[in-house]
C-alpha cells in the first residue's frame, strides 16, 4: 500500500517470504525481496493537494 500523509510518503508491504535454516533458504528469502522490490510499481490517476517540489513515489524505494 502506498499514501501520502502530511506530504511524506509511506509504504506499507505485507510478504509471505520462504521460512527455514536449509542450504539456499536465505538466497530465497533474498532474491524474493529483490523480486519485490522490482515489480511493485504505484500507479496513481491523480496527485492531489501536493505542493510544489513533492512528487507521488511510483516504486517500494522512492518513499520516504
Amino acid at each position: 500500500m502506498s499514501m501520502m500523509l502530511r506530504h511524506t510518503s509511506l509504504c506499507f508491504v505485507c510478504s509471505h517470504l520462504a521460512s527455514g535454516k536449509k542450504v539456499g533458504d536465505k538466497l530465497r528469502r533474498n532474491a524474493d525481496v529483490a523480486e519485490i522490490l522490482k515489480s511493485a510499481h504505484f500507479w496513481r490517476a491523480c496527485q492531489p493537494g501536493l505542493a510544489a517540489g513533492h512528487r507521488v513515489p511510483e516504486r517500494i524505494l522512492d518513499h520516504e
